[in-house]
């Protein structure tokens, strides 16, 4: 469905009609009826479905926060033996399988059945990328009655491949788009009211019970605000079309809109179905003139016909501004924090929210495809983080199959949109859990996963089994116990891992030895553990077992200390050390020592977000603030940490991200330190506090081949350093092709 682009000017105007079918979903039935009864339970509301409890997001939590509190929830492996003792030192290994939240997209019911292959990329791609689908015409009324075979046919395929199905639409009121029979158009014409009650109350029984609870939740009328042919020719005159909100019978506050909520209630609950009660719209973000309209209409519903379980939020997004179609401050511009606001806007009537149909259409406006996939990602932070919300449903994902050839993913031959990067990367990546680690001397392992469904491998000395959870308490502990034969496979380990080989030094400062040394493996059972990094004989700290370089401060300038560095396995065996000596540099005097045009050393006072160095690290998804980083679609993948430096191959692709979380107006500065063969700063795009441009555009330092300071001044690049969600952005969809190397980021 298109959104109404005007105020309070013409409301009855539609868009054009929807060209696809259907949606996808990744979870279950059982499994969501189960997440429902937990979610409740923990004050988030049903996940689908009957009693769902309605919630606001607290906008004093940044995204992140709110996502780690209602998105995840401590995850607990128990392992016995059979005769009920624990087995310490057992290797758990967590692998997601299914969100609990919906992440669908509407499907083309007549492309799937009649156009689209077995191993076709539209029959591939919908269960990989979704977990819920929706037909985007065939559960509408005429098209239904004049083709149920390929709406049900569609329907089954898709239940057969594990999503879920909403239902859309049971009555939609636009006359223009083939979705009322003709013989209610005919009706509709001739005023009669009695035939358009009888057929359309007898429609909305039919189909629900026809699919029963194959299907989650209906939306009973779709876009009450702006398309009532069907209580037109109920009310006739009584309704004013030119202005519906003065009329004697407001469409969106009828008793007929309330009479058809109240029948599909009595049918669910005649028949004892599980099903959900749905109201959906568009125009909720960008438009004011909704706001009173739509909560009128909800609270309507919930006082005359039936309790809502879903408000409906379409989220068609349109790079303009109204009808002046301005591009100066398009209206699907806003950032994930603006879209929880709109958002709360909706989720305090009753019910939990989802996004319908999202997609940014009316392509010329947008300036670039990266620019809508910034929006895809802000509607998807901000959606995945509000309580209140229990699904992001795509209207399309392809060109080939949209209603403006403008779906978020794939460009009409299948090759890759930016919005896919970001798609993937948060629903697969970011929010997926993927997690191993070992039992502890209660036979437990501990871990945060994200809501849903998991697979728990265990192995020991002489067993390994996998089993099953569901994950669905955000506020507690879910705890599985596995019963597997054996020992710890680190319980009788008693050999020490190999000694580090060649430690070399890799940088010094006044303060400061880099170290890096080659990786070694385990001798004995128990696996590596991790690094000690030692300074004349005593421990500094320690280093993940994935880690090869570390840096160690608070060293007196000019002075020379022994290094050492040590392998330790999840036995707690120790190798003998590697020793290299070290000297630090003179005190630094603040001048131009290299003759190279910059001063090399961290300023004291700096905020270093990220250096590449030490624990945390890249490969732990968190920077030296503690906060997430990440990045994804480069050549080599997220990134590798070589040398103290993140290396990122990029090929006109690749998203980065470290986050601050914090405000830094005590510093003037944002620093990079870069090197690269041939990298050019108008071939990547920084992305902060605001500020959003080539890093050419920003800063006339120069990227060499060895490590160069590339400083922006935050005042004049625009970049505001108060905002509590401050990240540092970069990405790649600029046409060029290199290998980067950032060795660090700060502030001064």
């Amino acid at each position: 469905m298109t959104p109404d682009t005007n105020d309070d000017i013409d409301t009855s105007t539609a868009g054009p009609v929807e060209a696809d079918d259907s949606v996808g979903s990744m979870d279950r039935r059982d499994y969501l009826q189960t997440v429902a009864a937990a979610a409740a339970a923990a004050g988030l509301g049903a996940a689908t479905t009957g009693g769902a409890a309605a919630e606001t997001a607290d906008t004093s939590l940044s995204i992140d926060e709110r996502i780690e509190e209602h998105r995840t929830g401590t995850l607990e492996v128990v392992v016995e033996n059979p005769d009920g003792s624990t087995v310490s030192d057992a290797e758990v290994s967590i692998a997601q399988q299914e969100h609990a939240f919906s992440f669908g997209t509407a499907v083309n019911a007549d492309r799937l059945v009649n156009e689209s292959d077995p191993g076709d990329n539209y029959r591939e791609y919908v269960p990989e990328l979704f977990n819920t689908a929706v037909l985007g015409n065939h559960h509408k009324w005429r098209f239904w009655e004049n083709n149920r075979e390929v709406a049900d046919e569609a329907t089954n395929w898709l239940l057969d491949q594990g999503l879920d199905m909403r239902g859309h639409v049971c009555l939609w009121g636009r006359e223009d788009v083939a979705a009322i029979p003709d013989d209610i158009l005919t009706a509709i014409e001739e005023r009669d009211a009695e035939t358009i009650r009888e057929r359309s109350m007898a429609h909305i029984e039919e189909i629900i019970t026809h699919y029963g609870e194959d299907i989650t939740d209906w939306d009973v009328v779709n876009e009450a605000m702006h398309a009532y042919q069907l209580q037109l020719g109920v009310y006739g005159d009584r309704i004013d079309t030119e202005e519906p909100w003065n009329g004697e019978i407001v469409p969106w506050t009828s008793p007929l809109l309330a009479a058809w909520y109240e029948q599909a209630a009595s049918v669910i609950a005649e028949h004892d179905l599980d099903v959900g009660i749905a109201v959906n719209d568009f125009n909720q973000f960008p438009y004011a003139y909704t706001d009173n309209r739509y909560e009128s209409e909800i609270d309507h519903i919930n006082a005359n016909g039936a309790q809502l379980d879903t408000v409906g939020l379409q989220a068609h997004i349109a790079a303009r501004e109204g009808e002046f179609n301005s591009n100066d401050d398009p209206d699907g511009r806003i950032d994930a924090d603006q879209v929880v606001s709109e958002i709360n806007t909706w989720a305090d009537h009753g019910a939990r929210v989802k996004i319908t149909e999202f997609d940014t259409y009316n392509g010329d406006d947008w300036n670039s495809d990266e620019e809508r996939a910034d929006v895809t990602e802000n509607y998807l932070r901000g959606a995945f983080s509000h309580p209140g919300v229990d699904a992001f449903i795509m209207w399309g994902f392809w060109d080939g199959d949209h209603w403006e050839d403008e779906a978020p993913l794939f460009y009409e031959d299948w090759s890759q949109k930016p919005a896919y990067d970001v798609w993937t990367g948060l629903v697969y990546d970011e929010w997926w859990t993927d997690d191993s680690g070992t039992t502890d001397s209660r036979g437990a392992y501990t871990t945060t996963a994200f809501l849903g469904d998991h697979e728990v491998t265990v192995s020991t000395d002489s067993a390994e089994t996998t089993e099953s959870v569901e994950v669905t308490d955000a506020s507690g502990t879910t705890t599985v116990t596995v019963t597997v034969a054996g020992d710890g496979s680190a319980a009788d380990d008693t050999q020490p891992p190999s000694v580090p080989t060649n430690l070399s030094v890799s940088t010094t400062t006044d303060s400061t030895v880099t170290v890096s040394w080659d990786g070694v493996t385990d001798n004995g059972t128990a696996g590596l553990d991790q690094y000690v990094v030692s300074v004349g004989g005593s421990q500094d700290q320690t280093i993940g077992a994935g880690m090869t370089t570390a840096t160690v401060e608070g060293l007196d300038a000019a002075a020379t200390y022994e290094i050492g560095v040590s392998a330790v396995d999840s036995a707690g065996n120790e190798s003998d050390a590697a020793t290299v000596q070290a000297t630090t540099a003179e005190a630094d005097d603040g001048e131009d020592d290299e003759g190279d045009g910059t001063d090399d050393e961290t300023p004291a006072e700096a905020l270093v977000v990220n250096d590449y160095d030490g624990d945390p690290a890249w490969a732990s998804n968190r920077n030296d603030l503690g906060q997430w980083c990440g990045a994804g679609s480069f050549e080599n993948g997220g990134g590798e940490v070589e040398d103290g430096a993140l290396v990122l191959e990029y090929d006109n692709a690749g998203w980065f991200v470290e986050q601050l979380n914090q405000d830094v107006s005590e510093y003037s500065e944002l620093v990079l330190v870069l090197a690269g063969d041939d990298v050019q700063a108008d071939e990547f795009l920084l992305d902060v506090g605001g500020a959003r441009g080539l890093l050419s555009a920003f800063t006339d330092d120069a990227i060499g081949t060895s490590a160069s300071t590339v400083t922006v001044d935050m005042e004049s690049a625009g970049i505001d350093p108060s905002t509590g969600g401050l990240s540092v952005r970069l990405n790649f969809w600029q046409g060029g092709s290199g290998t980067l190397e950032i060795e660090e980021i700060r502030f001064q």
